[in-house]
């Protein structure tokens, strides 16, 4: 396809390429201990606190939090952006073991809470240790490339050019967007898109208005894609535009057969304890997308971590922060349970963290998505490149599936070290058949 002719409306290049490393806004500390500041010889010198985590052992609750609008949240977007563009307030935990480093584990399964999620993409540290993925810009830009290769995602998005003839918009849900990278994206090429961002990370999503609002000021066009973050009043919204909002992937808070086009990116599924709550995940985009809508599944390989994954890592961050990583497979051999200790130099241990995610393979995907009424597509299109770049793995029943491998990860990142589930992922794509 030819992308040269299209208008932009807005330039990512006023946005910031990266996230300040400025160790003082790593992590907040408690109000207590904000007064920790040195004015001799008038040096602001700041003295970070380390982040407490909950013990695993903790009570955690299974309730499916509900989605909320991006105005129910605005105040708190806008006056965040107001005092910096480009980061959100970080979310303290603590607890009364306050355990900050957990040692030698024997049983790492027991470590991961049920919600880990929640503490892991709480903050700013999470876009640090993985800042040599998901904040690239060309990473991303060469991952949206890829999903133009796929033809059914192309035609939804080219048809987006003519839906001011058409008077049809098309509409986009990126599920569990984090901090809207790739809407961001999406704007840039296709100004028409109307485009959804939901994920459950209060801080990641304020991030992600932070960054519409500086992309909508810095933008020179009046037919920019980025209103609808900035206004209440809904009678005055256009074709083209982007909205957040906070809550649960297992219940989004839109209509039935609302969407086009069904995004999850960033290897962003399967981070459940409970297959089921996978399916519930997925039941749920079945509901939203319109018949024959499409569905891209952006996930790790499960066959070649299973087989390949490496049981320690770590990498330098900066200058002044390590990543010291763990990883086990689980007893049944469905799950990789990983552990990340941040070490800074001048402190020690700052974070001690656990998380899990379920390595899936073709035929369990293949019997997922049929549960819940979406055909999965065979990726055999695209140039010579994409299919020697094709996942070819075989069913029960003797068929063959195509997947689209993405080595983004593997190819393009800066530091090229430790990149644990993100080395080597591919996309499954399927449709909601039409009635």
């Amino acid at each position: 396809m030819s992308q040269s002719s299209t208008t932009l409306p807005v330039s990512l290049d006023h946005l910031p390429t990266q996230i300040s490393l400025d160790p003082s806004e790593i992590l907040k500390p408690p109000k207590e201990a904000q007064d920790c500041t040195d004015h001799r010889n008038n040096n602001n010198i700041h003295y970070q606190t380390p982040l407490v985590l909950p013990s695993p052992d903790d009570s955690e609750s299974d309730e499916i939090e509900g989605g909320t609008t991006s105005e129910n949240s605005l105040s708190n977007s806008n006056n965040n952006s107001n005092n910096n563009n480009d980061t959100a307030n970080t979310t303290n935990t603590s607890n009364t073991n306050g355990v900050i480093c957990h040692g030698r584990v024997k049983n790492p399964e027991t470590m991961v809470s049920k919600t880990w999620w929640k503490t892991v993409f709480g903050d700013q540290l999470y876009l640090q240790t993985d800042g040599d993925v998901v904040e690239d810009p060309a990473i991303t830009l060469e991952e949206v490339r890829l999903l133009e290769g796929i033809t059914a995602v192309r035609d939804i998005l080219q048809a987006s050019t003519t839906s001011s003839t058409s008077g049809r918009t098309i509409k986009v849900l990126d599920l569990c967007c984090g901090q809207g990278r790739h809407i961001l994206q999406l704007a840039e090429l296709y100004p028409a898109l109307e485009l959804h961002g939901h994920d459950q990370s209060e801080f990641l999503i304020q991030l992600a208005r932070s960054r519409t609002a500086t992309a909508a000021a810095t933008s020179t066009k009046d037919d920019v894609p980025f209103t609808s973050t900035t206004t209440k009043n809904t009678n005055d919204k256009k074709d083209g535009q982007i909205q957040f909002t906070v809550g649960d992937c297992r219940t989004i808070p839109f209509a039935d057969s609302t969407f086009d086009l069904v995004l999850v990116m960033g290897n962003s599924f399967g981070y459940f304890s409970n297959d089921k709550d996978d399916e519930t995940l997925l039941t749920q985009i079945h509901r939203v997308l319109q018949p024959g809508g499409v569905v891209v599944l952006d996930i790790t390989d499960g066959a070649y971590q299973r087989e390949n994954y490496s049981p320690r890592g770590w990498e330098w961050i900066d200058d002044e922060m390590m990543v010291c990583r763990e990883r086990w497979l689980s007893e049944d051999r469905k799950r990789l349970v990983c552990r990340e200790v941040v070490v800074k130099t001048a402190q020690g241990v700052i974070r001690d963290q656990f998380y899990q995610e379920r390595l899936y393979d073709s035929e369990e995907m293949q019997h997922l998505l049929k549960g819940v009424g979406l055909k999965r597509l065979d990726q055999e299109e695209g140039d010579e490149h994409q299919r020697q770049s094709q996942d070819r793995s075989q069913t029960q029943d003797g068929s063959q599936v195509h997947d689209l491998e993405i080595k983004t990860g593997k190819e393009m990142s800066q530091r090229g070290e430790d990149l644990g589930m993100m080395d080597q992922r591919k996309f499954v794509v399927a449709v909601k058949p039409s009635l």
